[in-house]
């Protein structure tokens, strides 16, 4: 059932202590997707969410979560975490992640520790939940290329499976790259999205995904432009396309707003975390 969750979710869809009371990170959007199966039938796919970062002192407390609503089918995820940075730079936390789906639940609890080296950190989790059979393990690193960009990979062993998330992200004033690699048994994804600003609030936005599921190749392309009409605040139009071996092509227009504001400085991502920057990628279903 988990296993499957993700695999759902994917198809369809530096730490440093800041100053003490700092809202570090804040995310906010809503997205409406149309998905035309190539004439076979239309359906409509709603995703809006919520994160949050805040520091104090040797505190960080972050947030997450998301609803996806696809034709009365419901998927929601979410996070919580708690983590305290010692004066070695050592971090110690706990975090808290859950999936539903269609009623079905699963929820994982985990403490984590990492050792942040400046641009690079390294770290280990340990994880148990009453709806899995087996205790899950995590291994995590993150390297920061530059003053926006990091790259990173979370190694996940869950249910006897391994899971592999890489992930790299680069903002930059014009331009800006996210990229996401996931692979584990029956599952391999690969996905970049990106926006280039041309000024007065104007940007070009675009993804292109891969995918491998059971045997079954996929791609996934969206192009679309967005307007930034405050700073951090836009409004997005996109339009795609779903490729699947042996079902109709999916036609897709999507129209979104979204609001974002600073930088997460915790290197630690849940299972939400690595989740919803996967779906970040594909077809531009959600913000985070």
């Amino acid at each position: 059932m988990f296993r499957t969750a993700i695999i759902a979710t994917a198809i369809c869809a530096t730490a440093s202590v800041a100053a003490a009371g700092e809202l570090t990170y804040g995310n906010a959007f809503i997205k409406q997707h149309r998905l035309d199966a190539d004439g076979a039938g239309a359906a409509d796919l709603t995703v809006l969410g919520v994160g949050i970062e805040y520091t104090a002192n040797a505190w960080t407390f972050s947030g997450e979560a998301a609803h996806f609503d696809l034709e009365g089918t419901d998927l929601d995820y979410g996070s919580l975490a708690a983590e305290y940075r010692l004066n070695n730079g050592v971090s110690l936390g706990l975090d808290y992640s859950s999936l539903d789906l269609a009623g079905s639940d699963t929820s994982l609890t985990s403490v984590f520790a990492y050792y942040d080296m400046g641009t690079y950190a390294l770290g280990a989790a340990i994880g148990e939940s009453s709806d899995l059979n087996d205790t899950v393990y995590t291994l995590f690193g993150s390297w920061d290329v530059a003053p926006t960009g990091t790259v990173g990979l979370d190694i996940i062993r869950i249910e006897g499976e391994t899971l592999f998330a890489g992930f790299a992200d680069y903002d930059m004033d014009i331009y800006n790259v996210q990229a996401d690699v996931i692979s584990t048994d029956g599952l391999d994804l690969v996905s970049v999205a990106g926006g280039y600003s041309f000024g007065n609030g104007f940007s070009a936005i675009g993804s292109v995904s891969y995918f491998d599921l059971a045997g079954t190749d996929g791609t996934s392309v969206t192009v679309g432009g967005q307007y930034e009409f405050v700073e951090g605040a836009n409004v997005e139009l996109a339009l795609g396309r779903i490729n699947i071996d042996g079902a109709p092509n999916i036609d897709q227009v999507s129209f979104g707003v979204n609001y974002e504001l600073g930088r997460r400085t915790s290197s630690r991502r849940t299972l939400g975390n690595v989740i919803s920057s996967a779906t970040g990628s594909v077809a531009g279903l959600t913000s985070f």
